[in-house]
């Protein structure tokens, strides 16, 4: 983990020995300032976790400097040192310096360490939150990527299953597909023109049902063998070369198509 850095600033160095000392063996890095322009020269090269300041100095209070601290340093937290706890003070500490402590002159150590033990996990926290706050944006932002993507890839996949569609109507030739159940799943306009009674039967009928029984031979030895078939088929007196081809690998078949030719007469 990370040293944490304290900057103190006062312009009494004897404050600022006290509070060393007071330190001396807390796991921190510790730096000092005698008035808020060294500690805002501080800050410009320094990655400090807390700032602790006197309210009374001259030329900039407490206060002032630690409303430039957050102009300059926003992740830093800010604490209040004084001797004087008017309540004018406290509030123009919070509304203008952005305080999230306020710790009395004369101060106990024991609760000196405490209360900067708190700011500092007051900051992790923040940081934490921070942390968390931007990986949850990107993964929002990564999310809506891939909803994108998917969007993308949904409208293509059914611009392609309306174009197959289509260029199944289309065909000529009267087609057919059968499920590995031996049911009726779908058929083109010639096959529903051509052929009587497939113009009104849903999707899902058994084929027995509809088929002549050479095609119902066909499409069984073909789903049963994994192998092309072809032979002839009569349906209403009119003679058809029937050919049945599996859909898939014959390991794992899902179905067959029925091409029907009219053989002329």
């Amino acid at each position: 983990m990370r040293e944490s850095t304290i900057l103190f600033v006062d312009d009494e160095e004897s404050i600022l020995r006290s509070l060393q000392r007071a330190l001396r063996k807390e796991p921190y890095r510790v730096l000092t300032a005698a008035s808020g322009e060294e500690g805002l020269a501080i800050l410009a090269g320094e990655q400090v976790q807390l700032v602790v300041s006197d309210q009374r100095m001259p030329v900039m209070t407490g206060t002032q400097f630690l409303q430039r601290v957050g102009e300059v340093c926003p992740d830093a937290v800010r604490v209040i040192l004084s001797g004087y706890a008017e309540p004018n003070i406290i509030v123009e500490a919070i509304n203008n310096g952005g305080i999230y402590r306020f710790i009395g002159k004369p101060w106990n150590d024991d609760e000196l360490r405490t209360t900067l033990r708190q700011c500092l996990e007051h900051h992790r926290i923040l940081q934490e939150n921070r942390r968390l706050s931007e990986l949850s944006a990107r993964q929002v932002k990564d999310l809506e990527r891939l909803n994108q993507r998917l969007e993308s890839a949904v409208r293509e996949r059914t611009r392609s299953l309306a174009m197959a569609q289509e260029v199944l109507e289309t065909l000529p030739r009267m087609v057919l597909g059968i499920s590995l159940e031996h049911e009726l799943v779908v058929s083109n306009n010639a096959a529903r023109d051509g052929l009587s009674g497939l113009a009104g039967t849903l999707p899902g009928t058994d084929v027995s049902e509809v088929l002549p029984p050479e095609a119902v031979v066909a499409i069984e030895c073909c789903l049963e063998s994994g192998q092309n078939i072809a032979c002839p088929v009569h349906w209403d007196d009119r003679l058809f070369q029937a050919h049945v081809a599996l859909l898939g690998d014959p390991s794992e078949p899902r179905g067959c198509v029925l091409l029907l030719e009219a053989v002329p007469s």
